[in-house]
């Protein structure tokens, strides 16, 4: 017998249409049913109905538990809350040196920022775009000893995230367009069209600006398989603060008449990274410096007591701070301070860098417009809100070397989301590193803060801060 709901014991396939509390419904009695027959129950009848009934009250039991209680945090993330810190530069040695001292590697196969756990961005010697291909071609050399080995992506995309297009070893024509040199060539991924994401920029651009203005020197070329205006204002603020508006080179993909278009020798943006891309201190510092003086804004350290606190919600879109009023209640009570709210990700480039070097303390949702806190003031805190059972220790690695302070904030199960209290089952580990749709669904949800683990979070800081710990 093969039910439609129930394949296994517990064993759920994705619902069609149809409420949670019907679905969970459907889904148990289906059980009930099925799972006797699967296990080719004999007996007499009553024994089946025995069976049922212990069933019942087994699932009863599980149902109860997974739809009315609040999955624990796992023992890594629980630990991160009590002392947050970054994973980036926690690495050996293994890392190169210029004669200042800046750490990076740029190898036969990569270029490596940071130490041996760091990002690592693939180098190619002979590569072609083409409309339905990325062709590798040529010998690649070989990997020299102790150099570490960074894996090529198996596709890259382009028009905004709706082409996606399979990276292959194949032979390249010598009359197609090639340009020597060595190139940074970066693509669209983690860029859909319409909707602007200044973190995956920085993931590439970031890196790709110390390459060629912090390492190698100015014979460096960018090149972005994307439309100009494709390119978010913060991006095209970001170059401009380097001088690289008018130097980066925007390409479309050749259609199925036109020449591929190759580049003799090139590292590639392409693929996800540990967000490690700032190696150090001294490296942020430089960053920051340049784009200040960029925007006009003078460059201070945070102070405490602080003045003002600050709730930078996000301006669109998912995950709202959804109580943000009763947090900012919360943060003048605590904090005997006014608090200010504002919306992320507005105006200009320097208007948005100009929001989190002004002040000292931030409660924010989780989000891209974040970003802008490799900016931030050295001892600022920013307290980061993140939806229910959905975490990720994104800005603690980006910003581990600005000398700013990050506190992981967990979200509250939205009150009335009866999908979410369903998901609650998964519990945050389960939930968002091994279940897709859980993790998609629960990011998309607004954020409801936990004020009493907030109020815990900053007697903590007035703790530390009181002894001058920091």
């Amino acid at each position: 017998m093969h039910h439609p709901m129930c394949d296994e014991v517990g064993k759920m396939r994705r619902p069609r249409r149809r409420t949670v509390t019907r679905d969970v419904r459907v889904w148990f009695t289906g059980c009930l049913m099925y799972v006797p027959q699967r296990l080719h129950f004999g007996g007499s009848s009553a024994q089946f109905q025995f069976a049922r009934a212990l069933l019942a009250f087994l699932l009863f039991c599980l149902a109860f538990e997974w739809l009315f209680s609040t999955p624990s945090l796992p023992r890594s993330l629980s630990r991160s809350l009590v002392s947050p810190q970054s994973a980036c530069g926690k690495g050996g040695n293994n890392y190169q040196q210029d004669h200042h001292g800046r750490r990076y590697s740029l190898q036969n196969s990569s270029f490596c920022i940071g130490d041996w756990t760091s990002d690592c961005f693939p180098r190619v010697q002979g590569i072609c775009f083409s409309s339905d291909k990325v062709r590798i071609c040529g010998k690649q050399p070989n990997h020299g000893v102790g150099q570490k080995q960074q894996e090529l992506p198996r596709f890259m995309r382009f028009n905004g995230e709706q082409l996606t297009v399979p990276v292959v070893k194949a032979s390249c024509d010598e009359g197609w367009h090639w340009i020597s040199g060595l190139s940074l060539v970066a693509d669209q991924r983690f860029l859909p069209e319409g909707k602007p994401n200044p973190h995956h920029e920085a993931e590439k651009l970031i890196p790709a600006l110390l390459l060629a203005q912090r390492y190698k020197g100015p014979n460096v070329s960018l090149h972005w398989f994307a439309a100009k205006s494709d390119v978010s204002v913060w991006a095209q603020g970001f170059l401009d603060a380097f001088n690289l508006l008018d130097k980066v080179r925007y390409h479309v993909l050749p259609s199925r008449t036109d020449d591929s278009i190759c580049f003799e020798d090139a590292v590639l943006f392409s693929g996800p990274t540990q967000v490690c891309y700032i190696p150090d201190m001294e490296t942020n510092a430089w960053l920051r410096a340049r784009v200040l003086n960029h925007c006009s804004i003078p460059s201070l350290n945070a102070s405490w007591p602080v003045t003002q606190a600050v709730i930078m919600d996000r301006n669109k879109g998912p995950r709202q701070l959804a109580n943000k009023h009763e947090i900012g209640d919360l943060l003048g009570k605590i904090l005997q301070v006014p608090v200010k709210h504002l919306l992320a990700g507005t105006g200009s480039f320097c208007d948005q860098v100009q929001e989190v070097s002004q002040d000292d303390f931030f409660v924010v949702p989780h989000g891209s417009q974040n970003v802008n806190f490799l900016f931030a003031r050295p001892g600022a805190i920013v307290i980061e809100v993140f939806p229910y059972l959905f975490y990720n220790d994104a800005l603690h690695n980006f910003t581990h070397a600005t000398g700013i302070e990050v506190h992981p904030l967990m979200g509250l199960l939205p009150p009335g989301n009866m999908m979410m209290r369903f998901y609650s089952m998964f519990g945050w580990d389960i939930c968002y590193n091994h279940v897709r749709w859980c993790k998609n669904y629960a990011r998309r949800q607004a954020i409801y803060g936990d004020r009493f683990k907030l109020e815990q979070i900053i007697q903590s800081i007035q703790s530390q801060r009181s002894h001058g710990l920091n």
